[in-house]
């Protein structure tokens, strides 16, 4: 009876270590299973871009993907104040201090030849371009919509503090001597028209939008 016994406790010993094991075995299968991501689900998770507006997460669309712009970390004292004598309706505009002269001559030489050239929008931090999508969205836009007219927060040329945006900022631009006079000149003094008609971006047409890249297509005196 006592060796009868003794074989049990042993078999029961035995039963409980197994348990254990397979016990253990389960709970690190169990673990590991949710880490593991097969390669080209990862891949795919590294090319997505994304926005976070309101705490919702945006996709970032074609053709903006790929193309978010990495802004240095300006100072105020990098920037010069637009005179608003040249601004929509007098706003305080400011622009990067290497544009603030050459914007000053073209918009000058442009009065000079009768086309008065009003700057409505300059410099935007990526802050800033998050707020424009806010108020949108508040007024019921979606953001697939928005975002194919307003550059995302991050992509917009204007954190970089040399883009213009020229009043007015629509379609009625393009049909302004405006238009015409910086198409003209623009190059002259270092600006360049950013999306003209069939960019390579395949961004829709913004004639009022121009950006100070410093390549003149000839001398300019910029201290007259």
């Amino acid at each position: 009876m006592k060796r009868y016994i003794q074989c049990g406790i042993f078999s029961s010993v035995i039963l409980i270590l197994v348990c254990s094991f397979l016990q253990a075995c389960k709970s690190r299968l169990f673990v590991s299973q949710p880490v593991y991501q097969h390669p080209e689900i990862m891949e795919l998770k590294e090319q997505q871009e994304v926005v976070i507006i309101n705490s919702e997460t945006y996709t970032i669309p074609p053709p903006w993907k790929g193309n978010r712009l990495t802004a240095p970390e300006f100072d105020y004292s990098d920037f010069r104040l637009i005179p608003v004598k040249y601004t929509h309706n007098g706003s305080k505009i400011y622009i990067l201090n290497t544009a603030h002269q050459s914007l000053v001559s073209l918009l000058q030489a442009a009065e000079k030849e009768g086309v008065f050239l009003k700057v409505e929008s300059a410099y935007r931090s990526e802050t800033y371009q998050k707020s424009i999508f806010k108020r949108m969205l508040a007024k019921g836009r979606t953001f697939d919509d928005i975002v194919r007219y307003v550059a995302p927060p991050g992509y917009s040329q204007h954190v970089l503090g040399t883009a213009v945006d020229f009043f007015p900022s629509n379609w009625r631009f393009a049909d302004k001597i405006d238009c015409t006079w910086l198409k003209e000149n623009g190059r002259r003094f270092g600006f360049e028209e950013t999306y003209p008609q069939f960019n390579p971006m395949k961004r829709p047409w913004e004639p009022w939008h121009w950006n100070f890249t410093g390549k003149n297509d000839e001398f300019v005196n910029l201290g007259k």
